[in-house]
């Protein structure tokens, strides 16, 4: 009697059994689909199309919850894990701006993004603006010290053309104050920074030390509030986790 409760006790645990289907031994070619995966510890958890689940450990990118996968069965766990591109949608590619060259990002700064403040500005524009802006003042000062020196040694008078030209400077320098302040902007979004922290620039001392630090940063390399990086976003890449 005691023999026959306990093989009656043991039938649904074999008929569950048989339900799920038999394990799979030896090196066995499945699919499935990602339930669970840690990048951190690089463990996870797969659902075989055997209706069977295996662990994994594995550092491949892209093994997001939901992504189907081709894996071999190897003493009974998940390796050699390929994804599929029947699963989770890749993320996005963003093309790279194209590099416009010192003078081109200066010219779309004071043009088609004179005042331009959203977006992003990798550090090639931002230095680029700083650069030609620098080049322009010198050249436009030139004049003035040239007539600065003749009214020094032959007593030129300065006051009819000298005037003149530091009016010329004056106006070039204050025309440049708005591109600055935009494409300086869009450098502090770029690195993931609110636009708003270049008031700091007003500081003395270390107002001017902030942005030129915030200038040399490399951009956020993914997509911020601000938008995709100028340098570009490539798509995941697939790749097959090697056995261990």
């Amino acid at each position: 009697m005691i023999t026959l409760l306990l093989c009656e006790a043991a039938r649904p645990v074999q008929s569950l059994a048989a339900a799920s289907g038999p394990r799979l031994l030896g090196n066995t070619a499945l699919r499935g689909e990602i339930l669970s995966y840690d990048p951190v510890t690089g463990d996870g958890l797969v659902s075989g199309d055997d209706l069977q689940r295996y662990g994994f450990t594995s550092t491949a990118a892209g093994l997001e919850p939901g992504r189907r996968v081709d894996f071999v069965v190897q003493d009974d766990q998940a390796v050699s894990l390929m994804t599929l591109r029947d699963g989770v949608p890749p993320p996005a590619v963003y093309a790279p701006e194209p590099d416009l060259g010192l003078w081109g990002y200066f010219v779309r700064c004071v043009t088609e993004r004179y005042i331009d403040g959203q977006g992003r500005a990798r550090r090639r524009e931002y230095w680029s603006f700083a650069l030609v802006q620098f080049l322009m003042l010198i050249l436009a000062m030139m004049p003035i010290i040239g007539l600065a020196i003749a009214d020094a040694e032959g007593g030129y008078d300065m006051e009819t053309w000298g005037v003149a030209w530091i009016c010329i400077v004056a106006l070039i320098s204050f025309a440049l104050v708005i591109p600055g302040v935009a494409v300086t902007i869009r450098r502090f979004h770029d690195v993931g920074l609110s636009g708003w922290l270049i008031l700091i620039g007003l500081v003395p001392y270390v107002g001017g030390l902030f942005v030129f630090v915030v200038s040399l940063l490399p951009s956020q390399p993914a997509v911020n509030v601000h938008g995709a990086p100028p340098g570009g976003l490539g798509a995941l890449q697939y790749r097959q986790d090697q056995p261990s």
